[in-house]
């Protein structure tokens, strides 16, 4: 089976937390709280998106920050930027 995560922030996904197009398809790349209705909810910078995830990860704050700031640029939505 696939595993699905959101290229916003990260989060592994399931169906009922799928982003949607404008038309209400479903979309496999960003979460509901990423994306939705065709844009991206919040109009943020990656370093944003760090310190927003970083609350709710696990175990040591300085690790986790490491983690993120090089996990983040491999996602489709901080790719290219």
């Amino acid at each position: 089976p696939r595993k699905l995560i959101c290229h916003g922030c990260g989060m592994p996904l399931e169906d009922d937390i799928l982003g949607s197009e404008a038309d209400g398809t479903l979309n496999e790349d960003y979460c509901k709280w990423c994306y939705d209705k065709g844009q991206f909810l919040e109009d943020c910078t990656m370093e944003e998106m760090i310190e927003f995830c970083l609350p709710h990860m696990q175990g040591d704050k300085q690790a986790a920050r490491a983690y993120l700031e090089s996990f983040m640029p491999t996602l489709k939505r901080w790719k290219n930027k």
